[in-house]
């Protein structure tokens, strides 16, 4: 088994470069979310609402937050409803629905932190946590073994990880972020490269030709 291992190339996942490009409408945009959160630290979640994507834990986290925080999740899935009731009376999480890409786009670019909080392997890369990480967002995630998210992301350089579905750490993690501005644009700062230099379209075009010379 080693010996077959050892023939093995890995080619990381990739973003398509051209479906991140920003326009003035979607920056216009953001800039009004920006001011209708004023003085918030804005966090957003992406994904569909299925177990393994942890919404869950985010909204447990929610309740160790103070109303400075803002938290949106994006999408629909077959625990929408579950969640939405989990979260009754919460007024810093807002459930987008499913939103066309403009609108992702400018949410994301409005965000302080880039919520990623799945916790199974099931979640194999994480694309949107890269495109996060691409708009220079610093993440946060929870462990998994046997996952490529804390590849993408790597705690301490990127972002954040914390304990497998352990809502209050998940909250503390989000406050450390909240409170230092600085924090914030090195890990969004070494994200946005980290995806640059191994998860863009381009550069995975690259890493195939190279698997494909060395053979």
């Amino acid at each position: 088994m080693n010996s077959v291992r050892d023939k093995c190339v890995i080619v990381p996942n990739c973003i398509n470069v051209e479906r991140m490009e920003l326009t003035p409408e979607i920056e216009n945009r953001a800039a009004e979310i920006k001011a209708e959160n004023l003085g918030k630290t804005i966090c957003i979640a992406v994904g569909r609402h299925t177990a393994y994507k942890g919404f869950t834990y985010l909204i447990q986290a929610s309740n160790f937050l103070d109303d400075r925080f803002k938290i949106y999740i994006t999408g629909k899935g077959e625990l929408t409803e579950a969640l939405h009731k989990e979260a009754t009376g919460d007024e810093k999480i807002v459930f987008t629905g499913r939103i066309d890409d403009m609108e992702l786009k400018a949410l994301i670019m409005a965000s302080d932190i880039f919520c990623f909080p799945s916790i199974t392997k099931n979640e194999a890369f994480g694309l949107a946590l890269a495109e996060g990480m691409y708009y220079g967002k610093p993440a946060i995630t929870f462990t998994i073994p046997g996952s490529g998210v804390n590849y993408v992301c790597i705690d301490g350089e990127d972002g954040i990880e914390v304990e497998n579905r352990n809502a209050k750490k998940y909250a503390e993690a989000m406050k450390t972020l909240a409170e230092n501005a600085e924090l914030r644009e090195k890990y969004g700062n070494a994200g946005r490269k980290r995806v640059e230099e191994n998860f863009l379209s381009t550069q995975f075009s690259e890493n195939v030709k190279k698997a494909f010379y060395e053979l």
